[in-house]
């Protein structure tokens, strides 16, 4: 296959949005973008910021959630129908907030004791919609059990804006590091 570099005043118009709704759209996954989103936009240095302090808050609440509380993670959720959850201890894919907020409470049975490490390997946020790409190392007990437990795992989250807040609305996880 032969990939061809598009000239610079093209290659502008391809926003980070469409890129993250081609692999929704490849997985199978509906997702609907806003019409704000389509547009190529440059982030602001504000704009970046305000993610990243998000994703701050995201690794706070997720540390949360490895210790058996989930109501930090679950505050930052899109309410909305297309949210969808591809949770780490495997299962069906979860969709609509109802089905995601009961599959954190269950995950959040799972963990005690939880350290972890995050290793971002892709950050990104234009306009309406962000993601991340990261290997995150936990190291937790499952509650009852005194030894220790560790889970590895690869993770994509996708957020968007909605009503000015950043929200999860997409968050994939498993445990194949290692090549087949």
């Amino acid at each position: 296959m032969r990939v061809e570099a598009l000239p610079v005043h093209k290659a502008a118009l391809i926003s980070p949005a469409l890129v993250v709704a081609g692999i929704l759209a490849g997985a199978g996954v509906p997702f609907v973008m806003p019409p704000a989103a389509i547009r190529a936009q440059v982030a602001s240095p504000a704009a970046a910021s305000d993610f990243t302090t998000f994703l701050a808050r995201v690794d706070a609440a997720q540390l949360e959630l490895q210790n058996g509380r989930p109501a930090a993670f679950k505050a930052l959720w899109s309410k909305a129908d297309e949210v969808t959850l591809s949770g780490g201890f495997g299962g069906t894919i979860e969709k609509g907030w109802p089905a995601i907020s009961s599959r954190l409470d269950w995950v959040a049975t799972r963990f005690s004791n939880g350290t972890n490490r995050i290793e971002r390997i892709v950050t990104h946020a234009s306009g309406e919609l962000g993601y991340v790409i990261q290997a995150e190392h936990l190291q937790y007990r499952v509650p009852g059990d005194t030894s220790d437990s560790t889970r590895d795992y690869r993770v994509t989250m996708i957020f968007r804006r909605q009503a000015g807040e950043w929200r999860i609305v997409h968050r994939q996880a498993d445990s194949q590091l290692t090549r087949q």
